[in-house]
């Protein structure tokens, strides 16, 4: 299996890059690569239109998204094309402001030997804590299956077949890129995760991407988006997994250490 760790970082943010890699570097031998990431507050109209559509955010989403959102997004975009263009089973794609606690040579080791057909796999759940719905032994972890899809994206493994997936129904996009991989039935992936969950945010770094700002909220598209989201999920569940399990889904403790908000 071939496989690299992605590391998204601005190219002004130096102290960030040498932050991860610290937390890296109990694990000298594993193959990571520095991905630039898309700067939106700099990147011309025209470059960044050709990943994101404002008409569909517009139509389809609550607020106009902030040049930060953007880049963030492109960022993830450039790290999907990259598992395909370079060839790879899987990448681990980190975004720069996140802590490690425990074993994550143990973690590729076992992701390597999964069965073939997974293509995206949380490796934190940083907000809401979500209900596990399904689970099944891999190794060291367990490969569990989300009732909804955790939001964030600092820790996540991506497959070949996943980056050939998201860069084909993802794309143009119109919402963050954490909101949109919670449309798991839009993306035609399933919400899983590798447990328990050995990443979280470093909450020491300001974001890059939220900055406090007026945003104007569009309430009618907020309020019917989140109805349908929450309808589409339930019968995708069900779909999935069956009516009991769809809703005896339950909470499970994160041994690494207890669920922290996001920034």
């Amino acid at each position: 299996m071939t496989f690299k760790i992605f590391i998204i970082n601005l190219d002004r943010s130096v102290e960030r890059y040498q932050s991860a890699l610290a937390q890296l570097a109990k694990w000298p031998d594993l193959p990571i690569e520095r991905v630039s990431a898309a700067d939106g507050r700099v990147m011309t109209e025209a470059e960044i239109d050709h990943y994101y559509s404002l008409s569909l955010n517009q139509q389809r989403y609550h607020k106009l998204l902030k040049a930060g959102e953007k880049g963030c997004f492109i960022s993830h975009i450039r790290c999907w094309q990259q598992i395909v263009e370079q060839q790879l089973d899987f990448a681990l794609i980190l975004e720069d402001d996140f802590l490690v606690n425990g074993d994550l040579a143990a973690l590729l080791q076992d992701v390597a030997k999964l069965p073939a057909g997974w293509q995206l796999l949380k490796l934190a759940m940083p907000n809401k804590q979500q209900k596990i719905i399904a689970a099944e032994s891999a190794g060291q972890f367990k490969r569990v299956f989300f009732a909804k899809n955790p939001v964030s994206t600092v820790a996540q493994l991506v497959s070949a077949d996943g980056a050939r997936q998201l860069l084909a129904a993802a794309v143009p996009f119109y919402r963050p890129v954490d909101v949109a991989l919670q449309h798991t039935w839009e993306l035609g992936i399933r919400a899983e995760a590798m447990w328990p969950l050995i990443f979280k945010p470093d909450l020491s770094f300001e974001s890059n991407i939220n900055t406090k700002s007026t945003e104007v909220v569009n309430r009618r598209i907020f309020y019917w988006q989140r109805l349908r989201f929450l309808l589409c999920n339930v019968w995708n569940n069900i779909k999935l997994y069956g009516v009991v399990k769809a809703f005896t889904a339950r909470k499970w403790p994160n041994p690494t250490g207890r669920t922290h908000l996001s920034k």
